[in-house]
């Protein structure tokens, strides 16, 4: 096989990777395939090792096998993300910034959650101030998210170093 073979090659699984990894809802192999400009028989394919691989979970929907990303597998590759990415003093720091920014919104708005600042987008104010407190809302649920997933990262923390740490030891 030509290098420009193998270059096609790769191309054409991180094609079906990147869509299949990032599809909102179940996608059908057919779907991704298109989406990822492949056949859908290569789609298919791939799609299978990445199940196989516990990247993907599939559901039937009718005749046709659905993909769509293992949940358990993107929260604890998240996990891994921000242990990876960041020390526990940048986590820490970051979990004080999300808190202060709900604690803003809580003042601001004069409420106690996310949806109770959504139920006041039908009081009298402007189509503005309705879009600004859907679109705060919005990030207030994503930073309550992030901030579970930090804490846990920040429990974690020196669990996953010590067993690196004791990996590299042994393999040295």
């Amino acid at each position: 096989m030509s290098d420009s073979g193998t270059s096609d090659h790769t191309a054409k699984v991180d094609r079906i990777r990147e869509v299949a990894m990032t599809v909102r809802e179940p996608k059908n192999a057919g779907e991704i395939a298109d989406a990822a400009g492949v056949a859908r028989n290569t789609a298919e394919k791939y799609l299978t090792h990445l199940v196989e691989a516990g990247k993907l979970t599939t559901i039937q929907r009718g005749r046709e096998t659905c993909y769509y990303p293992d949940p358990v597998t993107q929260y604890f590759d998240q996990l891994r993300g921000l242990i990876d990415e960041h020390e526990k003093d940048e986590l820490t720091a970051e979990l004080g910034a999300i808190r202060d920014d709900i604690d803003e919104w809580m003042d601001t708005y004069d409420v106690e959650s996310a949806d109770e600042l959504r139920t006041t987008v039908g009081d009298d104010i402007p189509a503005a101030e309705r879009r600004q407190r859907r679109h705060d809302a919005a990030d207030w649920e994503y930073y309550e998210h992030q901030a579970e997933l930090i804490k846990q990262a920040i429990q974690l923390y020196d669990t996953i170093e010590a067993t690196r740490e004791s990996h590299l030891a042994s393999a040295n």
